[in-house]
């Protein structure tokens, strides 16, 4: 719970009793209550930190949430024993907010709603200098930072850099990587040529085949054989391809 005062109260409660005090608040003063939440401030805080690093693992939390009550707590919240924490999908990506805990009592189950604080921060990758279109990406041309939570853009990757990735929309020096800035350039490209086997029983039949698509090696994808017959096959390796038809 905050309580905002007016510094001026503040002054005049000094003045009164003859203390000089030196204001500089800009005029308002900001109380928070520290509520110890009747002896269930660390199971909260536990259950909530635990709740949201596993739905957002790649978060670093450094030190425990500060959690408060959102309203005044039952008389008897002594007797509540916690079940679980749920937090709403948008506010994974934000350093304070609400969230609910379901709590057991009696026979009875009841949520109650608080609120909490943290320095939370994600790994994101940052563009070391500007990259042009149709760049295959190295661990040169990026390097990894602690961002806010708040401040991560739409999209921003979390993980890790996919290999043989490639840009398709210039990125500036300093701009932080997201999903929609490259795509994977596959292992095979269109146009490539390849061997294509054609098995039947202990006969094999080899021929040669353009890709009609960009491939990787597992990926089902037409070929067009020297005859120009379109075919379905599937990549087995980098140089070869068995037919399925």
């Amino acid at each position: 719970m905050h309580y905002a005062i007016p510094s001026s109260v503040i002054r005049t409660a000094f003045s009164d009793r003859n203390v000089t005090i030196i204001d500089s608040s800009e005029g308002v003063v900001v109380f928070k209550r520290n509520c110890s939440l009747m002896g269930k401030a660390d199971a909260l805080e536990d259950a909530f930190l635990k709740k949201f690093q596993e739905a957002s693992p790649s978060v670093v939390i450094e030190e425990k949430p500060r959690i408060s009550v959102k309203s005044s707590l039952p008389v008897d919240f002594k007797r509540y024993q916690l079940v679980s924490v749920t937090i709403p999908e948008t506010t994974l990506k934000k350093n304070s907010g609400s969230f609910v805990a379901t709590f057991k009592v009696g026979d009875k189950e009841r949520k109650l709603y608080f609120a909490y604080e943290m320095n939370a921060k994600v790994m994101v990758f940052k563009a070391k200098r500007n990259l042009l279109n149709g760049k295959i990406l190295t661990n040169d041309d990026y390097e990894s930072i602690l961002m806010s939570l708040e401040g991560i853009p739409t999209r921003a990757v979390l993980s890790e850099i996919p290999q043989n990735a490639m840009v398709k929309t210039s990125i500036k020096e300093g701009q932080v990587l997201a999903d929609y800035h490259f795509d994977v350039k596959k292992t095979l490209s269109k146009k490539d040529s390849i061997r294509a086997l054609f098995k039947d029983g202990g006969l094999v039949i080899e021929v040669q085949a353009t890709l009609i698509e960009d491939a990787d090696i597992g990926d089902v994808v037409k070929i067009k054989t020297e005859q120009g017959k379109i075919l379905n096959a599937k990549i087995v390796s980098s140089k070869e391809a068995v037919i399925l038809e």
